[in-house]
């Protein structure tokens, strides 16, 4: 008597053979060719594999089955395995699909070459995290951000003649509150897009280094041009806040994230992807009639959002409220 595995049963209305090569790309939709692209990359393929149920053969939890059935006393027969069939075409799709994914002058080549092994979809995909993948801060440099926020009141009591002079100005209270922290500070990063993300990508996926990315998205309520992945991308890159004129989305997703978000409201339409990454970077942007300049300071809580030509210590916040 044969101990026979079945093949797993496949819901052909929602089955991973309905996933054609054009379909993932449109999914996956950038070639993975730099650090900076992975975490984007590696996340947009384990939606598709946790929605598939394949993430077993791409991880290594679910091993492949022994190519031909086992009697009952150990010995192989020449009976061949279903179950074997069936996870070896799905593990031959998920190469198929990664390979489709990757740029076809840097990374591919590495791939068809063997530099980076492809014997099994599990062997790619561990081979490209090793290769790509990037360390995100600690918990304790995330808590450190978090600490080093001041309360926007204390800030304006403590600095009338700055306020005055327009060295320390205030953003009109058209923002939304969204992510863990209420509170945030951070050396500003300006960006000046429309309903194209592809420079916010960019600039997320790179060390935060407690700054705050101030998106200038022309106060578009068609298109959000930030989302819960983006929030999750800062959070383990070390940025401190991110303040958009514009939208964002998967706001659930964003409150779980360790980061303090303003936006002007939420939309959930995706923001389109330019390929030649429209917009501007490292510009004076103008946000309600307020001017933000690259470099420059913002302070955020729940009162309110100010921006400062230069940072502000609480030494010197404590000292004058002591006055």
């Amino acid at each position: 008597m044969i101990d026979s595995v079945p093949a797993p049963e496949v819901d052909h209305g929602y089955s991973y053979t309905t996933l054609t090569v054009e379909k993932i790309c449109s999914i996956v939709n950038l070639k993975l060719k730099t650090r900076e692209m992975y975490f984007f990359w590696k996340t947009l393929f384990e939606d598709i594999f946790k929605r598939y149920e394949l993430t077993g053969i791409v991880n290594g939890s679910e091993p492949c089955p022994d190519r031909f059935l086992i009697h009952k006393n150990g010995n192989l027969t020449n009976q061949v395995n279903l179950a074997f069939d069936v996870w070896h075409e799905k593990d031959q799709k998920i190469i198929t699909w990664i390979k489709s994914t990757l740029s076809e002058d840097v990374v591919l080549p590495l791939v068809t070459t063997g530099v980076i092994p492809s014997n099994s979809s599990c062997e790619l995909w561990l081979s490209l995290r090793k290769r790509f993948a990037v360390a995100g801060v600690s918990a304790e440099y995330r808590r450190s951000l978090a600490a080093a926020a001041l309360a926007t009141t204390d800030i304006c009591d403590a600095n009338p003649a700055r306020l005055e002079s327009g060295d320390l100005r205030l953003l009109e209270p058209n923002f939304q509150r969204f992510g863990k922290w209420h509170a945030f500070s951070g050396r500003v990063l300006t960006l000046k897009v429309f309903e194209d993300n592809t420079l916010v990508i960019e600039a997320l996926s790179r060390k935060g280094e407690g700054r705050v990315l101030v998106v200038d998205g022309g106060g578009s309520m068609r298109r959000a041009v930030t989302g819960g992945m983006l929030a999750k991308c800062a959070e383990i890159m070390g940025w401190a806040g991110i303040v958009v004129n514009g939208c964002v989305r998967d706001v659930d997703e964003i409150n779980e994230c360790e980061i303090g978000v303003r936006a002007l409201a939420t939309c959930p339409v995706r923001p389109i992807k330019g390929e030649d990454g429209s917009g501007q970077k490292h510009v004076d942007v103008n946000i309600g009639g307020t001017w933000i300049r690259d470099g420059e300071w913002l302070y955020a809580d729940n009162d309110g959002i100010l921006v400062s030509t230069t940072k502000l210590s609480n030494f010197f916040l404590r000292i004058r409220n002591f006055y």
